[in-house]
């Protein structure tokens, strides 16, 4: 098992895997759908062969942060000979081919580029053709496209300027990407990790907020609210109109144009208005209108508007041009990890002088502000203030639970199941819910079936604290009195009933022996509270009375077989005294299945002897 490889998602297919993927139309990621959802089927016997490149060069560029790596690897030699000063990318336009040259600090510029006395260049920059950089300003771990002109006094540290960008005297750009025809006006500055997309223009001395992304195009639907109709159209006017995202992404032609992860941030789906958050922000389906167009380069030019526009100026400040994109907290959570900005910048820390407001940013997150970004420096720390993700029903789990990843995959296997159950989904709808849910998550059937099960167990019961108020309906209004027979029975009942309907969907994510021991495994953790179970207020220990019963209806209804029961009681029989306390409740249950066994073989040999005397 090795930790040091990097997935560089090249992939080299039989001709028949186009076949499967048109065949099914849920498959969306070559590894997360069909490596999980065909190759892990073993008994088809399909195999994966891996080729670990050692001497070349191979990465794929999947969002803001992997662009910006691979930027920096570029710039760095280590993906030589596509590195700028080779120009071997074919470049045209105004100012004809590429023409980088090399000099010590990883530095690149090209011919026309126009330096004033007193301007510094740091290590790892890249300068296009034309662009002009004025006295006093400072560029370091940077891109800066063709065309661009930069003011006096200015600070770009870990930026990405595409061509054609104007920088004013004294603005500060950190850890941002400015796409085309970008205008920052005099004293602006732009926070880590925001996104201007192509034509935004922010005012005079306005702070561009951390993770902020703001485009010409209007947000028209929130997060979450656009059918899969709509998606395919938004892609479909993407390709069409260049709507946010524009010609390939984020930093064609910009200086380092050999190659310089050549411009495909958008090829995470983080297409929205520039951005590069894996498509969790607010989407527009059209490019941005033409009036917003010839406002916002009247205002790059300080020309009189023939007709005014209500851009957002909380976004773009006085005099500005552009509106903002909304990220919820998920987004923002994501976008944490995913954007140029690195994932800590410390007041204290070697970014101090580039970053003199990133305490004020970190402060803001912490507090709880949010503030739409994406946790500029901080990791998003600001994006995780809500406090649980049940919607607020009940009260919420605790921090240690909530941040479990088998409790937060527990919870999303219930509120599927819930959902089928609630909209009475066919039982073969509701596994293609489920199984797209393990796609996802790149889990096993097992895994699966495991909480299908303990959430059947938990509708006998009144609905546990986190469930949200759309399913409680769906549980029991009251719980047994376990402590007496009748409530035992009562409580039984209830399980056969939900056994009864929804059994079949749970023997078809039990696909093996082994998967129905750890169905058995889970039912001992959720009686005792433990593990995902743990603290989560289910009906595990209700449960926990009526034990063997429970194994018995498990063992009636075909969903777990004797060889399953006797593999469990062999592996409990090595455990320690302390977890061998559920096998001895299933001790008169696998007594009695050991006797009904011997009597069928009995029988067995009886009929054969008659047979053969007859």
């Amino acid at each position: 098992l090795r930790s040091d490889l990097l997935d560089a998602h090249i992939a080299i297919c039989a001709p028949e895997v186009l076949l499967l993927f048109s065949d099914n139309f849920d498959y969306q990621h070559l590894k997360r759908d069909f490596v999980c959802g065909v190759l892990s089927e073993e008994e088809l016997g399909n195999k994966v062969y891996l080729h670990t490149v050692t001497r070349e060069y191979a990465a794929r560029v999947h969002n803001l942060r992997a662009y910006d790596a691979i930027s920096r690897d570029i710039l760095q030699r280590w993906a030589f000979p596509f590195v700028p000063d080779t120009n071997v990318a074919a470049r045209g336009g105004t100012w004809g081919p590429s023409s980088y040259r090399y000099a010590r600090g990883h530095r690149y510029t090209e011919s026309t580029v126009s330096l004033a006395r007193g301007a510094t260049l740091g290590v790892d920059v890249a300068v296009g053709a034309g662009t002009s950089v004025g006295d006093g300003s400072r560029i370091a771990h940077s891109v800066v496209g063709r065309g661009c002109r930069i003011g006096r006094n200015c600070v770009l540290r870990g930026a990405y300027l595409q061509d054609n960008v104007t920088i004013g005297d004294g603005c500060t750009v950190s850890y941002a990407l400015l796409c085309e025809r970008v205008t920052l006006k005099a004293g602006a500055s732009v926070q880590p990790g925001a996104v201007l997309s192509y034509g935004v223009v922010v005012g005079a001395r306005h702070a561009v907020p951390a993770g902020a992304r703001v485009s010409l195009c209007k947000a028209v639907g929130a997060q979450g609210d656009t059918s899969d109709d709509e998606l395919e159209y938004s892609g479909a006017a993407k390709r069409r109109s260049g709507a946010g995202g524009g010609r390939g992404g984020a930093a064609s032609g910009s200086g380092s144009d050999s190659g310089d992860a050549s411009g495909s941030d958008d090829d995470d789906g983080g297409s929205s208005g520039g951005g590069g958050g894996g498509g969790l922000t607010a989407r527009s389906m059209e490019a941005p209108s033409s009036l917003a167009v010839r406002a916002a380069e009247a205002i790059a030019r300080n020309q009189a508007l023939g007709e005014r526009v209500a851009f957002d100026r909380a976004a773009v400040g006085d005099g500005g041009a552009g509106y903002t994109w909304p990220v919820g907290p998920d987004a923002a959570r994501f976008a944490a990890l995913s954007s140029i900005a690195p994932p800590a910048v410390s007041p204290e820390g070697p970014y101090a002088e580039w970053c003199d407001d990133a305490a004020d940013d970190d402060a803001a997150a912490a507090g709880g502000g949010g503030g739409g970004g994406a946790g500029g420096g901080d990791g998003g720390a600001g994006g995780e203030s809500d406090s649980g993700e049940s919607s607020g029903d009940g009260g919420a789990a605790d921090g240690a639970r909530s941040n479990d990843p088998e409790a937060i995959f527990c919870r999303e296997v219930a509120e599927t199941y819930l959902r089928c159950v609630k909209l009475r989904f066919d039982q073969t709808n509701a596994v293609i819910e489920l199984n797209g849910l393990k796609i996802a998550e790149d889990r096993s059937f097992a895994d699966c079936a495991r909480y299908i099960f303990t959430t059947m167990l938990g509708l006998c019961a009144p609905a546990a604290p986190h469930v949200a108020s759309e399913y409680r309906e769906l549980y029991a209004k009251d719980a047994p009195d376990v402590a007496t027979a009748a409530g035992k029975l009562a409580l039984l009942k209830r399980f056969r009933a939900q056994l009864a309907e929804w059994g079949p969907l749970l023997q078809r994510f039990l696909r093996s022996e082994d998967d129905q021991v750890e169905l058995l495994l889970t039912l001992e953790e959720y009686c005792a509270e433990e593990g995902a179970f743990e603290g989560a207020g289910e009906a595990g220990p209700l449960f926990a009375t009526v034990f063997p019963q429970l194994l018995q209806q498990l063992y009636e209804r075909d969903v777990v077989d004797e060889a399953a029961f006797s593999a469990w009681a062999d592996e409990k029989a090595h455990a320690e005294e302390g977890e061998r306390v559920y096998l001895a409740k299933a001790g008169p249950f696998l007594d009695w299945l050991r006797t009904a066994d011997d009597e069928e073989e009995e029988e067995e040999e009886e009929e054969e002897e008659e047979e053969e005397s007859d």
